[in-house]
């Protein structure tokens, strides 16, 4: 496919900025893209376009959003901000012009401005619902939302995250790599890593080669591939703490139980051997013999909860503590008598 000539004057760009679509229309941001790419000295031009006022408003605005997509692309944010502040009266009711705020509330770094840049960018989604773009920069910022705070991520945010950039795809017919990309970051974030590993894969594939963003693109997808083997070792490591917290307060409920049948044993033993040293020589007799095998089923019985393997010796144990409880309480007077 060849690749079209540059534009030999300004007025052939103001000319192919007054022939894009509405901004509301889903092909305005492809569009303006492909003037941006044919307009020599870009910047400069629509910078002009954009300050000269006997120009439609139509036109100027499309200049306006051509500067700002270029400042947004090199990471020029702090001239983003003057630039957008010094035509915010003349174009703020632009659905638009939402995005734009959305982006300078991002600058700030702060969680609260973050969900302010959300609001922002949620209310332009509202009002351009067929333009994949802005589904996807709110997907985006929630995403990154979730990334930055603490804790568990919010479901509610996480669903609409997902539903929007679905609805991006679908929109753009798959063709837009980094949207794979977002999608990838929300899915490491709701722990499906291997989803996320082949979006990423997919986002480099796609990724068109001779693009003016296609390095910066590919290191951006790299560090998200980056990001989600840290989260994925993070959640292994997570859930090795708590497998192990769990193990502990098992085992230290194992050992209370173990005190607290223990300490029943030493006061039963105690109190037989009492009775039984006040009783006569074969009604003592009885009573060691019954305290014996008493002691021998209970023993026997608690290897076998805490995870005694052999259950024949077990199973030998009660047979031995049953006949000596059965002597003590059955056997007649002169089986025992010393």
């Amino acid at each position: 496919m060849s690749v079209p000539p540059p534009y030999s004057s300004r007025e052939e760009v103001e000319s192919a900025l007054a022939a894009l679509p509405p901004t509301s229309v889903s092909s305005f941001l492809e569009d303006i893209r492909r003037v941006i790419e044919r307009t020599t000295d870009p910047e400069a031009t629509f910078r002009l376009i954009c300050e000269d006022t006997s120009k439609p408003a139509s036109v100027r605005f499309a200049a306006l959003y051509a500067v700002l997509l270029r400042l947004r692309r090199e990471e020029r944010l702090t001239e983003y901000g003057q630039f957008l502040r010094q035509h915010e009266r003349e174009f703020g009711g632009e659905p638009y012009f939402h995005t734009f705020r959305a982006v300078v509330l991002r600058l700030e770094g702060e969680l609260a401005s973050l969900l302010q840049a959300i609001d922002h960018t949620r209310e332009a989604a509202r009002l351009l619902t067929d333009v994949p773009g802005v589904q996807h920069q709110l997907a985006e910022f929630i995403a990154e939302y979730l990334e930055r705070r603490e804790g568990p991520p919010l479901p509610g945010y996480l669903d609409e995250g997902e539903s929007l950039v679905d609805r991006a795809i679908t929109l753009a017919h798959g063709r837009v790599a980094h949207y794979f990309e977002t999608k990838a970051r929300l899915l490491c974030l709701r722990g499906d890593f291997t989803t996320a590993r082949s979006l990423v894969r997919r986002a480099i594939e796609l990724e068109r080669r001779g693009g003016q963003d296609y390095l910066r693109r590919i290191s951006q997808y790299q560090t998200t591939r980056v990001k989600i083997d840290v989260y994925a070792q993070r959640a292994d490591w997570l859930k090795s703490r708590d497998d192990f917290r769990r193990e502990m307060r098992e085992f230290r409920t194992q050992q209370l139980e173990l005190l607290g049948l223990l300490a029943g044993v030493v006061a039963f033993v105690a109190s037989t051997a009492n009775i039984a040293s006040q009783a006569t020589g074969a009604t003592g007799v009885r009573l060691i013999c019954a305290m014996a095998g008493t002691l021998i089923i209970v023993f026997g019985a608690f290897s076998t909860i805490m995870g005694g393997r052999d259950w024949r010796r077990a199973l030998l144990a009660t047979g031995v503590g049953l006949l000596l409880l059965s002597i003590g309480l059955l056997a007649p007077t002169w089986l025992v008598r010393p």
